[in-house]
Protein backbone atom coordinates (compact mmCIF):
# COMPACT_ATOMS: atom_id res chain seq x y z
CA UNK A 1 0.00 0.00 0.00
CA UNK A 2 1.23 3.16 -1.03
CA UNK A 3 0.44 6.86 0.51
CA UNK A 4 0.65 10.14 -0.80
CA UNK A 5 1.52 11.97 2.77
CA UNK A 6 0.06 11.33 5.80
CA UNK A 7 -1.69 14.50 5.57
CA UNK A 8 -4.14 13.34 2.72
CA UNK A 9 -7.47 12.40 3.97
CA UNK A 10 -7.02 8.65 2.46
CA UNK A 11 -3.81 8.69 4.80
CA UNK A 12 -5.54 10.00 7.79
CA UNK A 13 -8.75 7.91 8.14
CA UNK A 14 -6.99 4.72 7.14
CA UNK A 15 -4.05 5.11 10.25
CA UNK A 16 -6.96 6.44 12.39
CA UNK A 17 -8.98 3.03 11.17
CA UNK A 18 -6.11 1.11 11.80
CA UNK A 19 -5.28 2.64 15.52
CA UNK A 20 -8.51 1.89 16.80
CA UNK A 21 -8.59 -1.49 15.73
CA UNK A 22 -5.19 -2.33 16.85
CA UNK A 23 -5.62 -0.77 20.10
CA UNK A 24 -9.61 -2.44 20.86
CA UNK A 25 -7.71 -5.62 19.43
CA UNK A 26 -4.66 -5.28 21.94
CA UNK A 27 -7.15 -4.28 24.93
CA UNK A 28 -9.31 -7.53 24.70
CA UNK A 29 -6.46 -9.84 23.66
CA UNK A 30 -4.73 -8.64 26.95
CA UNK A 31 -8.17 -8.70 28.82
CA UNK A 32 -8.57 -12.34 27.65
CA UNK A 33 -5.53 -13.74 28.63
CA UNK A 34 -5.50 -12.50 31.68
CA UNK A 35 -8.96 -14.21 32.51
CA UNK A 36 -8.00 -17.32 30.63
CA UNK A 37 -4.11 -17.66 32.24
CA UNK A 38 -6.16 -16.73 35.87
CA UNK A 39 -8.60 -19.49 35.16
CA UNK A 40 -6.30 -22.67 33.99
CA UNK A 41 -3.53 -21.39 37.06
CA UNK A 42 -6.13 -21.92 39.51
CA UNK A 43 -7.68 -25.12 37.76
CA UNK A 44 -3.95 -26.67 37.13
CA UNK A 45 -3.21 -25.40 40.78
CA UNK A 46 -6.08 -27.18 42.29
CA UNK A 47 -5.45 -30.60 40.01
CA UNK A 48 -2.42 -31.04 41.81
CA UNK A 49 -3.73 -30.13 45.30
CA UNK A 50 -6.26 -33.03 44.67
CA UNK A 51 -3.37 -35.52 43.28
CA UNK A 52 -1.06 -34.17 46.88
CA UNK A 53 -4.36 -35.16 48.61
CA UNK A 54 -5.10 -38.44 47.21
CA UNK A 55 -1.67 -39.61 47.62
CA UNK A 56 -1.58 -38.25 51.03
CA UNK A 57 -4.72 -40.21 51.86
CA UNK A 58 -3.45 -43.58 50.82
CA UNK A 59 -0.18 -42.79 52.13
CA UNK A 60 -1.73 -42.38 55.97
CA UNK A 61 -4.02 -45.27 54.91
CA UNK A 62 -1.12 -47.72 54.55
CA UNK A 63 0.51 -46.17 57.80
CA UNK A 64 -2.50 -46.75 60.08
CA UNK A 65 -3.28 -50.44 58.09
CA UNK A 66 0.62 -51.07 58.80
CA UNK A 67 0.51 -49.57 62.64
CA UNK A 68 -3.12 -51.53 63.25
CA UNK A 69 -1.60 -54.92 62.52
CA UNK A 70 1.29 -54.71 64.48
CA UNK A 71 -0.50 -53.36 67.42
CA UNK A 72 -3.18 -56.31 67.14
CA UNK A 73 -0.24 -58.86 66.79
CA UNK A 74 0.95 -57.08 70.12
CA UNK A 75 -1.94 -57.67 71.84
CA UNK A 76 -2.40 -61.47 71.16
CA UNK A 77 -1.00 -62.53 74.36
CA UNK A 78 -1.62 -66.45 74.34
CA UNK A 79 1.39 -65.96 71.68
CA UNK A 80 3.89 -64.91 73.95
CA UNK A 81 3.23 -67.13 77.21
CA UNK A 82 5.30 -70.22 77.65
CA UNK A 83 8.31 -71.15 76.42
CA UNK A 84 7.05 -72.80 73.34
CA UNK A 85 6.37 -69.57 70.71
CA UNK A 86 5.89 -72.23 67.86
CA UNK A 87 2.35 -70.44 67.64
CA UNK A 88 3.83 -66.85 67.40
CA UNK A 89 6.86 -68.02 64.64
CA UNK A 90 3.27 -69.52 62.85
CA UNK A 91 1.67 -66.09 63.11
CA UNK A 92 4.44 -63.91 62.21
CA UNK A 93 5.53 -66.06 59.12
CA UNK A 94 1.96 -66.37 58.02
CA UNK A 95 1.59 -61.88 58.35
CA UNK A 96 5.21 -61.74 56.69
CA UNK A 97 3.76 -63.79 53.59
CA UNK A 98 0.50 -61.87 53.97
CA UNK A 99 2.04 -58.70 52.64
CA UNK A 100 4.71 -58.73 50.16
CA UNK A 101 6.71 -55.33 51.40
CA UNK A 102 7.18 -56.88 54.78
CA UNK A 103 10.48 -57.13 54.74
CA UNK A 104 11.36 -58.34 58.59
CA UNK A 105 9.11 -59.21 61.44
CA UNK A 106 10.42 -60.53 64.18
CA UNK A 107 9.57 -60.51 68.99
CA UNK A 108 12.41 -59.70 70.86
CA UNK A 109 12.12 -59.89 74.49
CA UNK A 110 12.35 -57.31 77.22
CA UNK A 111 16.26 -57.79 76.79
CA UNK A 112 16.35 -57.08 73.13
CA UNK A 113 17.11 -60.50 71.77
CA UNK A 114 14.77 -61.89 69.11
CA UNK A 115 13.38 -64.77 70.08
CA UNK A 116 11.18 -65.02 66.56
CA UNK A 117 11.02 -63.74 63.50
CA UNK A 118 9.83 -64.08 59.64
CA UNK A 119 12.18 -67.47 58.24
CA UNK A 120 14.40 -67.26 61.22
CA UNK A 121 16.22 -63.78 59.80
CA UNK A 122 17.83 -62.08 63.15
CA UNK A 123 16.97 -64.84 65.15
CA UNK A 124 18.81 -64.80 68.53
CA UNK A 125 20.41 -61.34 67.04
CA UNK A 126 20.78 -58.31 69.90
CA UNK A 127 18.13 -55.31 68.80
CA UNK A 128 18.29 -53.71 72.50
CA UNK A 129 20.22 -50.69 70.79
CA UNK A 130 17.90 -50.27 67.97
CA UNK A 131 15.70 -46.89 68.17
CA UNK A 132 12.46 -48.70 67.87
CA UNK A 133 12.92 -51.34 70.27
CA UNK A 134 13.93 -47.53 72.80
CA UNK A 135 11.14 -46.20 71.23
CA UNK A 136 8.34 -48.53 71.69
CA UNK A 137 8.49 -49.59 75.19
CA UNK A 138 5.39 -47.38 76.16
CA UNK A 139 3.26 -47.69 72.88
CA UNK A 140 3.04 -48.10 69.41
CA UNK A 141 5.95 -46.62 67.17
CA UNK A 142 6.50 -45.73 63.81
CA UNK A 143 9.89 -45.09 62.69
CA UNK A 144 11.22 -42.42 59.71
CA UNK A 145 12.64 -43.59 56.68
CA UNK A 146 16.34 -45.23 56.92
CA UNK A 147 18.58 -47.38 55.73
CA UNK A 148 19.06 -51.43 56.17
CA UNK A 149 21.53 -51.96 58.42
CA UNK A 150 21.46 -55.86 59.74
CA UNK A 151 19.34 -56.59 56.89
CA UNK A 152 21.64 -55.45 54.19
CA UNK A 153 23.65 -58.23 53.55
CA UNK A 154 20.94 -60.48 54.23
CA UNK A 155 18.52 -58.84 51.75
CA UNK A 156 18.70 -59.37 47.55
CA UNK A 157 20.16 -56.50 46.24
CA UNK A 158 17.06 -53.87 44.44
CA UNK A 159 17.40 -54.78 40.79
CA UNK A 160 17.71 -50.63 40.46
CA UNK A 161 20.59 -50.32 42.36
CA UNK A 162 19.27 -48.24 45.43
CA UNK A 163 19.80 -48.70 49.11
CA UNK A 164 17.54 -50.63 50.63
CA UNK A 165 15.59 -48.53 53.44
CA UNK A 166 12.80 -49.34 55.92
CA UNK A 167 9.94 -47.97 58.06
CA UNK A 168 9.46 -49.38 61.07
CA UNK A 169 6.44 -49.85 63.38
CA UNK A 170 6.92 -51.80 66.61
CA UNK A 171 4.35 -52.04 69.57
CA UNK A 172 5.15 -53.25 73.19
CA UNK A 173 3.91 -56.76 74.42
CA UNK A 174 2.51 -55.96 77.49
CA UNK A 175 1.86 -59.04 80.01
CA UNK A 176 -1.27 -59.59 82.35
CA UNK A 177 0.84 -58.21 85.09
CA UNK A 178 1.27 -55.04 83.34
CA UNK A 179 5.08 -55.92 82.83
CA UNK A 180 6.97 -55.68 79.14
CA UNK A 181 7.15 -58.92 78.41
CA UNK A 182 9.33 -57.69 74.69
CA UNK A 183 8.58 -55.94 71.35
CA UNK A 184 7.10 -56.71 68.39
CA UNK A 185 8.39 -55.23 64.92
CA UNK A 186 8.02 -55.14 61.32
CA UNK A 187 10.51 -53.64 59.10
CA UNK A 188 8.16 -52.40 55.93
CA UNK A 189 10.08 -51.98 52.35
CA UNK A 190 9.74 -48.58 51.73
CA UNK A 191 9.18 -50.03 48.48
CA UNK A 192 5.32 -49.95 49.16
CA UNK A 193 5.26 -46.27 48.75
CA UNK A 194 5.76 -46.82 44.60
CA UNK A 195 2.26 -48.88 45.02
CA UNK A 196 0.66 -46.05 47.14
CA UNK A 197 1.62 -43.98 44.75
CA UNK A 198 0.19 -45.92 41.42
CA UNK A 199 -3.18 -46.19 42.88
CA UNK A 200 -3.52 -42.65 43.44
CA UNK A 201 -1.97 -40.94 40.56
CA UNK A 202 -4.60 -40.66 37.60
CA UNK A 203 -3.39 -42.01 34.14
CA UNK A 204 -4.81 -38.55 33.03
CA UNK A 205 -1.56 -36.42 34.02
CA UNK A 206 0.99 -39.30 32.30
CA UNK A 207 2.69 -37.68 30.25
CA UNK A 208 2.14 -34.09 31.66
CA UNK A 209 5.25 -33.27 33.80
CA UNK A 210 4.03 -33.76 36.94
CA UNK A 211 6.35 -34.72 39.76
CA UNK A 212 5.70 -36.47 43.15
CA UNK A 213 7.78 -35.89 45.97
CA UNK A 214 7.74 -36.80 49.36
CA UNK A 215 9.89 -34.84 52.11
CA UNK A 216 10.92 -35.73 55.31
CA UNK A 217 10.47 -33.33 58.73
CA UNK A 218 14.10 -31.82 57.70
CA UNK A 219 12.20 -30.98 54.25
CA UNK A 220 14.53 -33.29 52.60
CA UNK A 221 13.29 -35.67 49.67
CA UNK A 222 12.57 -39.27 50.73
CA UNK A 223 10.75 -40.20 47.67
CA UNK A 224 12.11 -40.43 44.73
CA UNK A 225 14.95 -42.48 44.82
CA UNK A 226 16.52 -41.12 42.46
CA UNK A 227 16.21 -37.81 44.27
CA UNK A 228 17.63 -38.68 47.41
CA UNK A 229 20.57 -36.28 48.13
CA UNK A 230 20.22 -35.00 44.71
CA UNK A 231 18.13 -32.04 44.81
CA UNK A 232 17.27 -29.63 47.32
CA UNK A 233 13.79 -28.37 47.95
CA UNK A 234 12.89 -24.70 47.78
CA UNK A 235 12.66 -22.88 51.43
CA UNK A 236 9.40 -21.62 50.37
CA UNK A 237 6.60 -23.94 49.91
CA UNK A 238 2.59 -23.49 49.61
CA UNK A 239 0.98 -24.29 53.17
CA UNK A 240 -1.05 -27.43 53.59
CA UNK A 241 -3.32 -28.36 50.58
CA UNK A 242 -2.37 -24.64 48.75
CA UNK A 243 -0.23 -24.05 45.36
CA UNK A 244 2.20 -21.36 44.59
CA UNK A 245 4.05 -20.97 41.47
CA UNK A 246 8.02 -21.78 42.93
CA UNK A 247 10.91 -21.48 41.71
CA UNK A 248 13.20 -24.90 42.15
CA UNK A 249 17.16 -25.25 42.61
CA UNK A 250 16.94 -26.18 38.42
CA UNK A 251 16.14 -21.76 38.36
CA UNK A 252 12.75 -23.34 36.82
CA UNK A 253 9.08 -22.23 37.69
CA UNK A 254 7.53 -25.05 38.59
CA UNK A 255 3.30 -24.88 39.68
CA UNK A 256 3.74 -26.69 42.95
CA UNK A 257 1.29 -27.97 45.37
CA UNK A 258 1.73 -29.15 49.17
CA UNK A 259 -0.40 -31.26 51.51
CA UNK A 260 0.67 -32.62 54.33
CA UNK A 261 0.70 -36.45 55.43
CA UNK A 262 -1.55 -37.36 58.86
CA UNK A 263 0.45 -39.27 60.68
CA UNK A 264 -1.06 -41.71 63.44
CA UNK A 265 -1.20 -40.74 67.16
CA UNK A 266 1.60 -42.77 68.13
CA UNK A 267 4.02 -40.91 66.03
CA UNK A 268 4.69 -37.32 64.09
CA UNK A 269 6.92 -38.07 61.28
CA UNK A 270 6.04 -34.77 59.95
CA UNK A 271 5.86 -35.99 55.65
CA UNK A 272 4.40 -34.02 53.22
CA UNK A 273 3.22 -34.45 49.59
CA UNK A 274 4.67 -32.28 47.49
CA UNK A 275 3.67 -32.16 43.55
CA UNK A 276 5.06 -30.04 41.10
CA UNK A 277 4.63 -29.21 37.52
CA UNK A 278 6.51 -26.99 35.09
CA UNK A 279 4.56 -23.76 34.71
CA UNK A 280 5.37 -23.54 31.04
CA UNK A 281 3.24 -26.93 30.69
CA UNK A 282 0.34 -25.93 32.70
CA UNK A 283 -0.10 -22.54 30.98
CA UNK A 284 1.01 -23.88 27.02
CA UNK A 285 -3.01 -24.01 26.40
CA UNK A 286 -3.05 -20.17 27.14
CA UNK A 287 0.03 -19.31 24.96
CA UNK A 288 -1.87 -21.31 22.50
CA UNK A 289 -5.10 -19.03 22.45
CA UNK A 290 -2.90 -15.68 22.98
CA UNK A 291 -0.95 -16.48 19.30
CA UNK A 292 -4.59 -17.49 17.81
CA UNK A 293 -5.84 -13.95 19.03
CA UNK A 294 -3.32 -12.39 17.90
CA UNK A 295 -2.90 -13.60 14.52
CA UNK A 296 -6.53 -12.87 14.39
CA UNK A 297 -6.05 -9.38 15.21
CA UNK A 298 -3.90 -8.61 13.22
CA UNK A 299 -4.99 -10.22 10.02
CA UNK A 300 -8.93 -8.41 10.76
CA UNK A 301 -7.09 -4.79 11.01
CA UNK A 302 -5.12 -5.07 7.71
CA UNK A 303 -8.28 -6.19 6.25
CA UNK A 304 -10.49 -3.12 8.11
CA UNK A 305 -7.74 -0.82 6.85
CA UNK A 306 -7.17 -2.17 3.08
CA UNK A 307 -11.37 -0.82 3.42
CA UNK A 308 -11.04 1.89 4.94
CA UNK A 309 -8.15 3.42 2.45
CA UNK A 310 -10.30 2.10 -0.88
CA UNK A 311 -13.81 4.07 0.78
CA UNK A 312 -11.80 7.13 1.54
CA UNK A 313 -10.14 6.89 -1.77
CA UNK A 314 -13.93 6.97 -3.34
CA UNK A 315 -14.77 10.20 -1.16
CA UNK A 316 -11.68 11.92 -1.46
CA UNK A 317 -12.65 13.93 -4.95
CA UNK A 318 -16.35 14.94 -3.67
CA UNK A 319 -14.63 16.40 -0.20
CA UNK A 320 -12.05 18.17 -2.09
CA UNK A 321 -14.52 19.89 -3.97
CA UNK A 322 -16.09 20.69 -1.15
CA UNK A 323 -12.85 21.64 0.44
CA UNK A 324 -12.18 24.06 -2.89
CA UNK A 325 -16.01 25.45 -2.53
CA UNK A 326 -15.44 26.32 1.17
CA UNK A 327 -11.99 28.30 0.63
CA UNK A 328 -13.74 30.48 -2.34
CA UNK A 329 -16.10 31.23 0.04
CA UNK A 330 -14.10 32.17 3.02
CA UNK A 331 -11.84 34.13 -0.03
CA UNK A 332 -14.76 36.08 -0.45
CA UNK A 333 -16.82 34.50 -3.43
CA UNK A 334 -20.06 34.95 -2.89
CA UNK A 335 -21.12 33.31 -6.09
CA UNK A 336 -20.25 29.85 -5.55
CA UNK A 337 -22.56 27.40 -4.29
CA UNK A 338 -22.42 23.76 -3.14
CA UNK A 339 -23.68 21.16 -5.32
CA UNK A 340 -26.51 20.31 -2.92
CA UNK A 341 -26.89 16.60 -4.61
CA UNK A 342 -23.03 15.83 -5.23
CA UNK A 343 -22.86 17.05 -0.88
CA UNK A 344 -25.82 15.22 0.26
CA UNK A 345 -24.76 11.74 -1.44
CA UNK A 346 -20.84 12.16 -0.16
CA UNK A 347 -22.28 12.84 3.74
CA UNK A 348 -24.91 10.24 3.13
CA UNK A 349 -22.12 7.84 1.92
CA UNK A 350 -19.72 8.86 4.35
CA UNK A 351 -22.07 8.14 7.20
CA UNK A 352 -22.63 5.06 5.73
CA UNK A 353 -19.14 3.80 5.31
CA UNK A 354 -18.71 4.94 8.67
CA UNK A 355 -21.92 2.85 10.10
CA UNK A 356 -20.42 -0.03 8.33
CA UNK A 357 -17.37 0.30 10.00
CA UNK A 358 -18.40 0.42 13.38
CA UNK A 359 -20.67 -2.75 12.45
CA UNK A 360 -17.10 -4.50 11.38
CA UNK A 361 -15.56 -3.31 14.66
CA UNK A 362 -18.84 -5.22 16.63
CA UNK A 363 -18.52 -7.83 14.89
CA UNK A 364 -14.67 -8.00 15.31
CA UNK A 365 -15.77 -7.72 18.90
CA UNK A 366 -18.12 -10.22 19.17
CA UNK A 367 -16.04 -12.67 17.77
CA UNK A 368 -13.47 -12.42 20.59
CA UNK A 369 -16.25 -12.72 23.28
CA UNK A 370 -17.17 -15.59 21.84
CA UNK A 371 -13.92 -17.14 21.79
CA UNK A 372 -13.82 -15.84 25.43
CA UNK A 373 -16.99 -18.02 26.29
CA UNK A 374 -15.53 -21.23 24.17
CA UNK A 375 -12.23 -20.62 26.29
CA UNK A 376 -14.92 -20.83 29.57
CA UNK A 377 -16.41 -23.58 28.42
CA UNK A 378 -13.00 -25.69 27.65
CA UNK A 379 -11.88 -24.48 31.39
CA UNK A 380 -15.58 -25.49 32.97
CA UNK A 381 -15.31 -28.85 30.89
CA UNK A 382 -11.87 -29.37 32.60
CA UNK A 383 -12.86 -28.94 36.07
CA UNK A 384 -15.67 -31.40 35.62
CA UNK A 385 -13.03 -34.13 34.78
CA UNK A 386 -10.91 -32.84 37.76
CA UNK A 387 -13.82 -33.18 39.94
CA UNK A 388 -14.70 -36.64 38.33
CA UNK A 389 -11.30 -37.77 39.08
CA UNK A 390 -11.00 -36.43 42.84
CA UNK A 391 -14.38 -38.56 43.17
CA UNK A 392 -12.98 -41.75 41.61
CA UNK A 393 -10.17 -41.99 43.78
CA UNK A 394 -11.98 -41.19 47.06
CA UNK A 395 -13.99 -43.78 46.18
CA UNK A 396 -10.53 -46.16 45.46
CA UNK A 397 -8.94 -44.93 48.61
CA UNK A 398 -12.40 -46.63 50.68
CA UNK A 399 -12.30 -50.14 48.46
CA UNK A 400 -10.52 -52.88 48.95
CA UNK A 401 -9.07 -53.68 45.56
CA UNK A 402 -8.67 -57.84 45.64
CA UNK A 403 -12.76 -58.46 47.22
CA UNK A 404 -14.16 -55.56 46.12
CA UNK A 405 -15.43 -55.10 49.62
CA UNK A 406 -14.62 -51.97 51.85
CA UNK A 407 -11.30 -51.98 52.88
CA UNK A 408 -9.73 -50.66 56.46
CA UNK A 409 -10.16 -46.96 56.61
CA UNK A 410 -14.02 -47.21 55.18
CA UNK A 411 -14.52 -49.08 57.86
CA UNK A 412 -12.81 -47.08 60.66
CA UNK A 413 -14.61 -44.59 59.59
CA UNK A 414 -18.24 -46.16 59.47
CA UNK A 415 -17.13 -47.17 62.96
CA UNK A 416 -16.47 -43.63 63.69
CA UNK A 417 -20.02 -42.52 62.85
CA UNK A 418 -21.66 -45.33 64.70
CA UNK A 419 -19.74 -44.89 67.58
CA UNK A 420 -20.86 -41.14 67.69
CA UNK A 421 -24.42 -42.14 67.17
CA UNK A 422 -24.28 -44.17 69.68
CA UNK A 423 -22.97 -41.32 72.22
CA UNK A 424 -25.88 -39.30 71.05
CA UNK A 425 -28.88 -41.51 70.05
CA UNK A 426 -27.94 -44.56 72.54
CA UNK A 427 -28.48 -46.65 69.75
CA UNK A 428 -26.71 -50.26 69.41
CA UNK A 429 -24.32 -51.70 67.04
CA UNK A 430 -22.78 -55.00 66.56
CA UNK A 431 -19.04 -55.80 64.99
CA UNK A 432 -18.06 -59.11 63.80
CA UNK A 433 -15.02 -60.51 63.18
CA UNK A 434 -14.61 -63.41 60.45
CA UNK A 435 -11.18 -64.87 60.06
CA UNK A 436 -10.80 -68.13 57.37
CA UNK A 437 -9.57 -71.22 59.07
CA UNK A 438 -6.44 -72.70 58.20
CA UNK A 439 -5.60 -70.36 55.25
CA UNK A 440 -1.89 -70.72 55.18
CA UNK A 441 -2.78 -73.99 54.40
CA UNK A 442 -4.69 -73.55 51.47
CA UNK A 443 -1.92 -70.72 50.19
CA UNK A 444 0.51 -73.35 50.85
CA UNK A 445 -1.21 -76.46 49.07
CA UNK A 446 -3.37 -74.81 45.92
CA UNK A 447 -1.25 -71.81 45.84
CA UNK A 448 -1.82 -68.04 46.21
CA UNK A 449 -4.16 -67.44 43.08
CA UNK A 450 -6.41 -69.88 44.32
CA UNK A 451 -6.20 -68.46 47.73
CA UNK A 452 -6.92 -64.81 46.54
CA UNK A 453 -10.23 -66.76 44.94
CA UNK A 454 -11.08 -68.21 48.62
CA UNK A 455 -11.00 -64.42 49.47
CA UNK A 456 -13.21 -63.28 46.96
CA UNK A 457 -16.02 -65.93 47.26
CA UNK A 458 -15.63 -65.12 51.06
CA UNK A 459 -16.24 -61.67 50.73
CA UNK A 460 -19.52 -62.70 48.26
CA UNK A 461 -20.83 -64.96 50.79
CA UNK A 462 -20.56 -62.24 53.32
CA UNK A 463 -22.30 -59.51 51.47
CA UNK A 464 -25.05 -61.27 50.03
CA UNK A 465 -25.74 -62.96 53.30
CA UNK A 466 -25.96 -58.89 54.95
CA UNK A 467 -26.86 -57.08 51.81
CA UNK A 468 -28.47 -53.52 53.13
CA UNK A 469 -28.12 -55.05 57.09
CA UNK A 470 -24.55 -53.64 57.47
CA UNK A 471 -21.48 -53.24 56.03
CA UNK A 472 -18.66 -55.43 54.89
CA UNK A 473 -14.96 -54.53 54.73
CA UNK A 474 -11.65 -56.21 54.94
CA UNK A 475 -10.09 -55.99 57.88
CA UNK A 476 -6.47 -57.53 56.90
CA UNK A 477 -5.11 -60.89 55.28
CA UNK A 478 -7.76 -63.50 55.27
CA UNK A 479 -9.79 -61.77 58.57
CA UNK A 480 -12.95 -59.82 57.78
CA UNK A 481 -15.44 -57.53 59.25
CA UNK A 482 -18.96 -57.11 59.61
CA UNK A 483 -20.64 -54.07 60.98
CA UNK A 484 -24.36 -54.22 62.29
CA UNK A 485 -25.86 -51.12 62.91
CA UNK A 486 -28.75 -51.07 65.42
CA UNK A 487 -28.74 -54.60 65.99
CA UNK A 488 -29.65 -56.65 69.03
CA UNK A 489 -26.82 -59.27 70.87
CA UNK A 490 -29.22 -62.08 69.36
CA UNK A 491 -29.68 -60.69 66.05
CA UNK A 492 -25.97 -60.38 65.86
CA UNK A 493 -24.91 -63.50 66.73
CA UNK A 494 -27.81 -65.16 64.29
CA UNK A 495 -26.63 -63.56 61.56
CA UNK A 496 -22.73 -64.40 62.72
CA UNK A 497 -24.60 -68.13 62.95
CA UNK A 498 -25.64 -67.70 59.61
CA UNK A 499 -22.39 -66.43 57.65
CA UNK A 500 -20.86 -69.60 59.48
CA UNK A 501 -22.77 -72.34 57.86
CA UNK A 502 -23.25 -70.61 54.35
CA UNK A 503 -19.11 -70.10 54.33
CA UNK A 504 -19.23 -74.01 55.28
CA UNK A 505 -21.62 -75.52 52.82
CA UNK A 506 -20.11 -73.30 50.17
CA UNK A 507 -17.78 -74.94 47.14
CA UNK A 508 -14.89 -72.22 46.91
CA UNK A 509 -13.15 -73.76 44.35
CA UNK A 510 -13.35 -77.06 42.58
CA UNK A 511 -14.53 -78.90 45.71
CA UNK A 512 -12.24 -76.79 47.71
CA UNK A 513 -13.89 -75.93 51.38
CA UNK A 514 -13.46 -74.02 53.88
CA UNK A 515 -14.61 -73.09 57.29
CA UNK A 516 -14.25 -69.75 59.57
CA UNK A 517 -14.12 -68.42 62.58
CA UNK A 518 -16.42 -65.96 63.99
CA UNK A 519 -15.98 -63.47 66.84
CA UNK A 520 -19.20 -60.89 67.75
CA UNK A 521 -19.31 -57.88 70.40
CA UNK A 522 -21.54 -55.70 70.84
CA UNK A 523 -20.81 -51.78 71.53
CA UNK A 524 -21.37 -50.62 75.27
CA UNK A 525 -21.99 -47.47 76.26
CA UNK A 526 -19.10 -47.45 78.84
CA UNK A 527 -16.75 -47.75 75.63
CA UNK A 528 -14.26 -44.97 75.09
CA UNK A 529 -13.39 -45.83 71.78
CA UNK A 530 -15.02 -47.70 69.15
CA UNK A 531 -11.62 -49.44 69.16
CA UNK A 532 -12.59 -51.04 72.12
CA UNK A 533 -15.23 -53.21 70.78
CA UNK A 534 -13.01 -54.24 68.18
CA UNK A 535 -10.77 -55.61 70.04
CA UNK A 536 -13.96 -57.74 72.00
CA UNK A 537 -14.71 -59.05 68.76
CA UNK A 538 -11.33 -60.05 67.86
CA UNK A 539 -10.74 -61.21 71.23
CA UNK A 540 -13.77 -63.81 70.68
CA UNK A 541 -12.23 -64.40 66.73
CA UNK A 542 -9.46 -66.18 68.41
CA UNK A 543 -11.28 -67.93 71.39
CA UNK A 544 -13.16 -69.43 68.41
CA UNK A 545 -10.24 -70.24 67.35
CA UNK A 546 -8.43 -71.78 70.11
CA UNK A 547 -11.47 -74.18 71.06
CA UNK A 548 -11.76 -75.63 67.74
CA UNK A 549 -12.24 -73.11 64.76
CA UNK A 550 -15.68 -73.14 62.66
CA UNK A 551 -18.11 -71.80 65.46
CA UNK A 552 -18.97 -68.19 67.01
CA UNK A 553 -18.58 -66.54 70.42
CA UNK A 554 -20.09 -64.05 71.62
CA UNK A 555 -17.74 -61.31 73.68
CA UNK A 556 -19.08 -61.28 76.61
Amino acid sequence: MVFKGVNTFRSRITLLTGGLLLSLSLVLVTYLYHVASTRLSAASGESLVSISQSVSNMLTASLIEREREIVLLSKRLSLYEGQDLSGLQETIDQIKNSYKHYAWIGFADENGIVLASGDGVLKGADVSQRPWFIHSHSGAYIGDVHKALLLEKLLPKPKDGMPIRFVDFAAPVIGKDGVLKGVVATHADWAWVKEVLASSFNNEFNGASVDIFIIDNNQEIIYPDNYVGEMDVPNTLPNSGQFESVVWSDNENYLTSLVTVVSPQSTQLGWRIVVRQPADIAMQSVREVHRLLLILGAISTLFCMLLAYRLASSLSLPLERLARTAKRIQQGDRHVTFQDDSHLNEVTSLSRSLQEMMSSLLDREQTLLQLNVTLEAKVQARTAQLEASNQSLKAIVRQDPLTQVFNRLALDEALQKEYQSVRESHHEFAVIMVDADHFKKINDHYGHSIGDKVLKKMATILVDVIGDAGMVARFGGEEFTVLLPNVKEKTAHDMAERLRQRVESTDMHEALFVTASFGVAMCKASDEHYEQVLNRADAALYKAKEQGRNQVILST
